[in-house]
């Protein structure tokens, strides 16, 4: 499960562009091969006055979360382009509005990971192949 939460400043994001941003994020992870249903997007407007940034409200950041763990990366170069696949996602959103954000990734052990209560078949095995023709979780 690749999770990000989106927390932003009131009326930054449209209903339009949170549903694209879902998108490209799910196409993303798909690409590395995950099945789609394994990618949520929760986006969270901050009321005014719940946010601050160094002190301050801020009127247009967002703080991205982004917690991995179906995966977790295995090299250097694996993060750099990762990264670089969040910039291209997030940036053409952002920066036209000339906000700020920032973002993290986390890796969670998948150990503690359950999906309807079944535990996740490994990376490439024939049952996370099966879950991905059949974009959801099943007994195997």
């Amino acid at each position: 499960m690749p999770a990000w939460n989106i927390k932003h400043s009131p009326n930054t994001i449209t209903t339009l562009e949170k549903e694209q941003l879902a998108k490209s994020i799910t196409r993303l992870y798909v690409s590395y091969g995950l099945p789609a249903f394994y990618v949520q997007v929760h986006f969270t407007e901050e009321a005014p006055g719940t946010a601050f940034v160094g002190g301050e409200p801020h009127p247009s950041f967002a703080a991205v979360t982004i917690s991995h763990v179906a995966r977790a990366f295995k090299n250097d170069e694996t993060k750099r382009q990762f990264l670089a696949d969040v910039d291209g996602i997030l940036n053409p959103v952002f920066e036209p509005k000339k906000m700020e954000w920032e973002y993290w990734v986390t890796e969670v052990s998948r150990d503690l990971w359950k999906i309807n209560g079944l535990v996740p078949p490994q990376p490439g095995s024939e049952g996370e192949k099966e879950w991905v023709r059949l974009n959801k979780a099943v007994k195997l």
